[in-house]
């Protein structure tokens, strides 16, 4: 797929992302080769799978990082390529870090009665053969073949690089399990994921690697940022409502919001250094989802959301009292296991932010 130029606001947009993003990668430090053999990070915890509660394994690797964020400036709200290596890690170092990981990990994981989702992360795309090659990604699906209580694979990869040829290579070893492929869609509408995030994707494309994914049997996670920047609160509900019901048009099969936060050496951090952005409020995500769902729609979708950083200053939260974002992220968190909308009605009292929250809703 050949990239796409947009509107000369997006180009202005690149540059500036860019610009931010070579200063950042210019401070990178190198990882040692114990680094390199190890993964960013991995951990269990519990989550919504797809007809239970059960639990998620994810394992974050570290690669050379996204070739969007690398080779064009990448999104406005994205800091991940400051996990990544820059230089070309070995197809060995990736398959050593998944193994530590996996080993760590798979005594807990077959000895226990829950179900299981792996979800794998690299910071870009996992069907990028530059930064994870073929021969990783089968020795990937080899060992989690074998691993019963594995039901769910998730990975993430941008839509270029879906194809039938990759899709067929998962699945000879994967028919056992359900796969979905993770694309940051964000919003379905393109001015605002192209001139807002600097994602260089339309609509039609995501539409046609859905199509694709379906007719191999194959799920997708569709990624939809909530209050990219430049949109008020109101414009953010806007935004992810019309998404959310837009995206269940198209029988996706999980939606994922996720409320933006300030990632360092991003776009976003820039505007909130200057007090151009705030990060969303619990009350505006509330709304987006009981405006945008109706409780019959959970027999066909799969509603996931799990802020990074929720209840600080970086990522979505309300004012600074830390029973008030305990209790929204309580609520949040029993709305996506259970699937069940009552729960967001399940505060006691609302706190005296929601008077604030009133007043700022509208305002950029």
């Amino acid at each position: 797929m050949k990239l796409r130029n947009n509107s000369s606001r997006n180009g202005h947009l690149s540059e500036e992302i860019d610009h931010l993003r070579k200063y950042s990668l210019n401070r990178n430090r190198k990882f040692t080769i114990e680094q390199l053999n190890k993964p960013v990070s991995f951990w269990i915890k519990k989550e919504r799978l797809l007809n239970e509660i059960g639990k998620e394994f994810t394992i974050i690797l570290r690669t050379k990082g996204c070739y969007w964020a690398l080779e064009h400036a990448g999104c406005s709200m994205c800091g991940y390529i400051e996990d990544a290596n820059i230089d070309n890690v070995n197809s060995q170092q990736v398959i050593n870090q998944f193994n530590y990981a996996l080993d760590k990990k798979l005594e807990e994981i077959n000895s226990d009665k829950c179900s299981y989702v792996l979800k794998i992360f690299n910071s870009g795309s996992f069907f990028d053969d530059n930064e994870i090659s073929e021969d990783i990604r089968c020795h990937i699906y080899k060992r989690i073949s074998i691993i019963p209580n594995i039901k769910e694979v998730t990975i993430e990869t941008r839509v270029e690089f879906i194809n039938k040829n990759v899709l067929k290579e998962m699945q000879k070893y994967l028919e056992n399990k359900y796969v979905e492929l993770g694309i940051g869609l964000e919003s379905v509408d393109d001015y605002i994921r192209n001139n807002y995030i600097n994602k260089n994707l339309l609509f039609d494309d995501f539409i046609r690697v859905t199509k694709l994914s379906h007719e191999m049997g194959i799920g997708i996670k569709a990624y939809l940022l909530f209050k990219p920047p430049f949109l008020n609160e109101q414009g953010a509900i806007d935004d992810c409502v019309h998404s959310i019901k837009t995206l269940l048009n198209f029988n996706i099969d999980t939606i994922s919001i996720n409320p933006c936060n300030i990632q360092k050496g991003s776009l976003v951090e820039y505007l909130w250094n200057q007090k151009r952005y705030r990060p969303p409020w619990f009350y505006s995500l509330f709304e987006s989802f009981k405006e945008a769902l109706k409780q019959e729609d959970f027999e066909r979708v799969r509603i996931l959301c799990d802020p990074s950083g929720s209840g600080s200053k970086r990522g979505i939260h309300n004012c600074s009292s830390k029973e008030c974002n305990g209790n929204m992220k309580e609520i949040l968190q029993n709305f996506i296991l259970n699937q069940d909308l009552r729960e967001l009605d399940s505060l006691d009292s609302e706190c005296i932010c929601k008077k604030k929250y009133d007043i700022q809703k509208y305002q950029n």
